[in-house]
């Protein structure tokens, strides 16, 4: 049954994905933000630190024990879920934007993310939040969703319907591009410098990247990851690269996901602009007869599909109401 009046939380209001959430639910019309939290910021209104958004919030302390609200949106590094969620679901469901929970064996985590898990985590079972390929119904009854990761959401919303079809031989290529706004806002790196991005792109972390085993999980099987930073404030564009048995056709990637808003089936390789500011998902397909290579491109924009957009959506499945209730499906152009 569909819940009005909806109290959220926002864990981390300041950064990209957290006033991204607080934009994108100032126009939902079942919920709104009654907390925002900040680590370093707590007193100062959310408008000084994010001027583009029109909000009267005052940002507090992460206080767990006194938090009250339906839903909780974690927006923090890598950690801070593993410490804090299993006393926040006592009195909130929540939704965790960071790594902590997607992964189900703690061996693999600890590996990519380089930290142990905390003994209290062993016995949160959250269910991965990407709704195009989840289970609906263990996401409307879910405790604590895992946010997909940016990459993982592009990459795998092209590849799941080859690998669905039982055509894909060896191992898939992925082959990503990403805006730099993915990185988050604290970032003081020379590396996310405007001057030192303006120009060209780059790839980083071309083997062992976290999101590797992320999109291993769900896929069933290896796969070769390669992201790339591009000098552009938003947007991942994902090229799947996959031997085939049989030439996969845009009519499978509609049957696949048919019925699914956010998802659509283009006719030519899309921009990362066609989606910006929404929270879709297009995808174009190809085959390369000469080489048996199904090609599938797929952009979305990271801060919302990839990030903020996501989490609402999976709140609104959470709270029985549609999916796509008060997130866009136009982008902004140009």
């Amino acid at each position: 049954m569909a819940h009005r009046g909806l109290r959220v939380a926002v864990v981390g209001a300041s950064g990209y994905a957290g006033a991204e959430i607080v934009r994108l639910l100032a126009s939902h019309p079942c919920a709104e933000v009654a907390l925002a939290t900040s680590g370093r910021s707590a007193g100062r209104r959310l408008s000084e630190l994010c001027p583009w958004l029109h909000t009267d919030l005052v940002l507090s302390d992460f206080d767990p024990a006194s938090l009250r609200a339906d839903f909780t949106f974690l927006c923090q590094e890598a950690g801070f879920a593993l410490e804090h969620a299993p006393e926040l679901l006592a009195t909130t469901r929540v939704i965790d934007l960071s790594g902590d929970f997607r992964l189900k064996e703690p061996s693999v985590y600890e590996r990519f993310y380089q930290r142990e898990r905390p003994k209290g985590a062993a016995d949160v079972r959250a269910v991965y939040g990407l709704p195009e390929l989840t289970d609906v119904e263990e996401l409307a009854d879910a405790k604590i969703v895992a946010n997909p990761g940016c990459y993982p959401t592009a990459a795998l919303l092209a590849l799941m319907p080859l690998i669905a079809s039982g055509t894909v031989v060896g191992t898939p290529i992925v082959d990503a591009k990403s805006g730099v706004s993915g990185a988050g806002r604290s970032r003081k790196e020379t590396d996310y410098l405007f001057s030192e991005l303006s120009g060209g792109f780059k790839g980083y972390a071309m083997v062992g990247h976290r999101h590797t085993p992320e999109i291993e999980q769900m896929a069933g099987r290896p796969v070769r990851f390669s992201p790339h930073l591009i000098p552009a404030a938003r947007g991942i564009e994902a090229t799947i690269h996959a031997q085939v048995t049989k030439p996969p056709s845009a009519e499978m990637f509609q049957a696949f996901y048919n019925g699914r808003p956010f998802v659509q089936v283009v006719g030519s390789p899309p921009s990362t602009k066609l989606v910006h500011g929404s929270n879709l998902c297009l995808i174009n397909v190809d085959y390369d007869a000469s080489t048996e290579f199904a090609v599938v491109s797929s952009v979305i924009d990271n801060l919302v599909k990839g990030a903020a957009g996501q989490a609402i959506q999976n709140m609104n499945i959470m709270a029985g109401l549609p999916e796509e209730t008060g997130l866009p499906v136009s982008g902004v152009w140009p």
